[in-house]
């Protein structure tokens, strides 16, 4: 035996690894404490229904034949949709969009477009023909629709290049069109010098009615539908009428626009200094968001909804160090669910082939001397943990946890319509470094850094109107630090780098309701908990890794169950080393708080984890298991 501080650990036979996963190894302080009520809603309480698409995409139209190049979003969207039941809602649009032409006797191959054809910011005209919807047509998950965004900028021949290129994506797209938009930040085209510097909501109305009445005119047998706005200033920075208020004023209000948008990005990474603390304040997010209550009222006011339609961690393809964290995907699920409580139904998430503030990257690239690959960055996690929010077979409802919201950590419940709790999610924003899992192949290597002593822990404990003895499902979106870029999951479920498919099986750690209705769980810093009925997550469909079955293992009193994992526990542990690795150093820390071990020593610690895991490998692919 060797002892480490305070903390004793012993020394196991490699089949024995899960029950590091729940001994106790040393005697701790205890963690300091939550206390919090969750009443049944009163009948005028404000809660909002949750869009199974609450997490969308927005994606440059010259971009997605790119990502074609490999699985990775397919398999992503694919993982998405099976949990929310639902295909996903992408969003093409961006700078390029006001650059965009359409040809029918356009002869590009679907191959060229799949190549980059346009280059990385395609400073000329994007010329689009029908290969380019065959480029990626019937490439992601079933049922995906699309949001169009229109060439406003170019008004030759009557904005031909806005009519021309709607006729080509009525004819290819057909019914996986939902909407289109009419000009890309347009509230920027006076100060840019597209249009007049007088330019407003009222002089842009009669263009944007003409390519709208036109477009329906050559679609007879279409209602064609519309979001309007897309504007570049967030809602506290509003420019003459260019909001959503400003333009219904001006008359952007029919029966042919169901939706309104406005764009946000936090951060600025074309110029000015940028970090990843804010990623990090719920106050701060918070506070930003609220500013868009009047610009939900204005939609629901005519019968339309509200999306911030382009948005994400900091603009200009987000920042290195900062978009490619774990800060960045606890950051997505705050962000998404609080724009819930608020109005907000939908958040387009931007991405780009090769962004660091992307959900995966598609394709291997050169950048200022560096080479990277194609592989899976944090925000898919975040991403993925909503889905499992999202999941369920009827209407939810979300509203905040009254006295569970900080600068630092946040909650929030989430009911049926029968006024039943079904789910709730907190989120501890507390900043926790760690040197483990640092890097990414897909994004450029920044500062690696640590924080010191033991990561902090909490012990929530929740009063809850469930009944007594009923089973919950717990599960966690987790990473080594709030800085790390890889070893994140949810409770083990990762996507494979290569292709996205599924790696590992998400594991259900089975907790029960107490006598007197609480709900205990422990929450380490930057980390975030959904707890559920566990007969939910019987009831819906979840992505499981191709050809598994599912399992149940107990350590301890400690029930897990594994989703569509083989039928052992043996089978349970053999997951991707690293990640393993990862996951038992997070539980020790979570388990057994506050054990004052050194940098040095955790690092020791870590080393004769690997070996361990190495000769697990070894022995399971020798059949040596139990």
């Amino acid at each position: 035996m060797k002892i480490f501080s305070q903390c004793q650990f012993q020394p196991l036979p490699g089949s024995l690894l899960l029950l590091l996963l729940s001994t106790s190894l040393c005697v701790t302080a205890v963690p300091p404490t939550v206390n919090i009520e969750i009443p049944v809603p009163a009948k005028d309480a404000l809660l909002r229904s949750l869009d199974r698409n609450l997490v969308s995409w927005s994606i440059q139209n010259r971009d997605l034949p790119m990502f074609t190049r490999s699985k990775l979003l397919e398999n992503l969207f694919k993982a998405l949709s099976t949990n929310i039941a639902i295909g996903q809602s992408v969003r093409l649009g961006g700078g390029e969009s006001d650059k965009t032409t359409y040809g029918s006797d356009i002869t590009i191959t679907a191959e060229k477009y799949r190549s980059g054809y346009y280059g990385a910011q395609a400073q000329g005209n994007v010329t689009l023909g029908p290969n380019y919807f065959a480029s990626f047509k019937e490439k992601y998950a079933p049922d995906t629709r699309y949001i169009w965004c229109l060439n406003l900028i170019n008004t030759t021949n009557n904005f031909d290049a806005a009519i021309s290129t709607a006729a080509g994506v009525l004819e290819y797209l057909g019914n996986e069109l939902d909407l289109f938009e009419i000009g890309n930040e347009a509230d920027f085209y006076g100060s840019k010098g597209f249009r007049d510097s007088e330019w407003d909501a009222s002089m842009m109305l009669p263009e944007w009615n003409y390519i709208a009445d036109e477009i329906q005119k050559n679609s007879p047998n279409k209602t064609v539908r519309f979001m309007a706005g897309g504007f570049a200033n967030p809602a506290y920075i509003v420019t003459k009428d260019f909001d959503i208020p400003g333009i219904i004023a001006a008359g952007y209000q029919s029966s042919r626009i169901p939706w309104y948008s406005m764009h946000l990005y936090p951060q600025s990474g074309c110029s000015g200094a940028v970090t990843i603390a804010p990623l990090l304040e719920h106050n701060t997010l918070s506070d930003i968001l609220s500013n868009y209550i009047p610009q939900v009222a204005a939609a629901e006011s005519v019968g339309a909804q509200f999306a911030i339609g382009e948005t994400n961690t900091v603009s200009c393809v987000g920042r290195p160090g900062i978009s490619d964290t774990f800060a960045a995907a606890l950051w997505l699920v705050d962000y998404v669910l609080f724009a819930a409580t608020i109005g907000i139904r939908r958040v387009y998430f931007h991405a780009t082939t090769t962004g660091s503030y992307s959900p995966v990257i598609p394709i291997n690239y050169s950048l200022d001397s560096g080479n990277y690959s194609t592989g899976v960055l944090p925000l898919s996690y975040g991403a993925y943990f909503v889905s499992e929010v999202l999941s369920f077979n009827d209407t939810l409802l979300i509203m905040q946890i009254e006295g569970g919201n900080d600068t630092d950590y946040s909650s929030y419940s989430v009911w049926d319509e029968t006024n039943k709790l079904r789910k709730i999610v907190f989120i501890n924003l507390q900043s926790y470094n760690s040197s483990t899992g640092g890097t990414n192949p897909a994004t450029p290597d920044t500062e690696v850094y640590s924080s010191s002593g033991p990561r902090p822990s909490t012990r929530v404990t929740v009063a809850t109107p469930w009944e007594p003895g009923q089973e919950l499902s717990l599960i966690r979106l987790q990473a080594p630090g709030s800085n790390s870029k890889s070893q994140v999951n949810v409770s083990s479920f990762t996507f494979s780098e290569k292709d996205g498919s599924v790696t590992n099986n998400l594991v259900d750690t089975i907790i029960t309701v107490k006598d007197n209705g609480n709900v205990e769980f422990d929450l380490l810093a930057s980390e975030a908990v959904l707890i559920q009925h566990y007969s939910d997550v019987l009831s819906n469909k979840h992505p499981t890794k191709s050809g598994s079955k599912a399992a149940d293992s107990t350590a301890n009193g400690v029930v897990m169950r594994t989703r569509g994992a083989n039928m052992s526990i043996s089978s349970v542990l053999v997951l991707d080393m690293k990640i393993m690795v990862s996951a038992i150093l997070v539980n020790v820390e979570q388990s057994y708080r506050l054990c004052p071990l050194e940098s040095s020593e955790y690092d020791e610690i870590k080393a004769s984890l690997m070996l361990v895991g190495t000769g697990l490998e070894a022995e399971h692919r020798e059949g040596f298991w139990f």
